[in-house]
């Protein structure tokens, strides 16, 4: 991993590949919203030193305190090299200079790498849901309280809404 970058993007092009990136991960569950990408607060690329793409991840779009974590992909031909691992790590210091104080983020049950990558870097899993997109799937639910300040319990409660907890 030691010839990939970790760099902030807001360069239209850059992020134009990115979502075709993502558009072509192969759990594809639900088409990526373009638009609802590119407002993203932050996103963040991991490129070769020749300048290519090989994996992206976003704080979503928001304001506030809350952040919260998505579209992390990796091709195919760069995964098991750490690059989700140093995506999330860049995440985290981006969130931290942004001034939010809590990140979340939803995983499906399924996704035990996306889980680990989570538990590694140091965040919570706090409860698992149904899937609102009424799927019958089950999403955890993870967060990484950024400080010592933070009522974790309250946020995360506001966040799920009228979601039904799975059991």
């Amino acid at each position: 991993m030691s010839d990939i970058q970790f760099v902030i993007s807001e360069q239209p092009e850059e992020l134009a590949l990115a979502a075709q990136l993502i558009d072509g991960r192969d759990d594809n569950a639900h088409p990526l919203d373009h638009q609802v990408f590119f407002d993203s607060r932050s996103v963040i690329l991991a490129k070769t030193f020749e300048g290519e793409i090989v994996g992206c991840a976003a704080i979503k779009a928001g304001k506030g305190t809350v952040g919260e974590l998505g579209y992390l992909v990796v091709s195919s031909h760069y995964r098991r090299q750490g690059i989700a691992q140093g995506l999330t790590q860049k995440r985290i210091e981006v969130a931290k200079a942004l001034g939010i104080l809590i990140l979340y983020a939803t995983i499906r049950a399924e996704n035990t790498s996306s889980q680990a990558n989570l538990l590694k870097a140091g965040f919570q899993f706090w409860r698992d849901y149904l899937s609102i997109r009424g799927t019958g799937n089950t999403v955890g639910w993870y967060y990484l309280a950024l400080s010592a300040n933070v009522d974790a319990e309250a946020i995360m409660l506001s966040l799920v809404g009228d979601r039904i907890q799975a059991v």
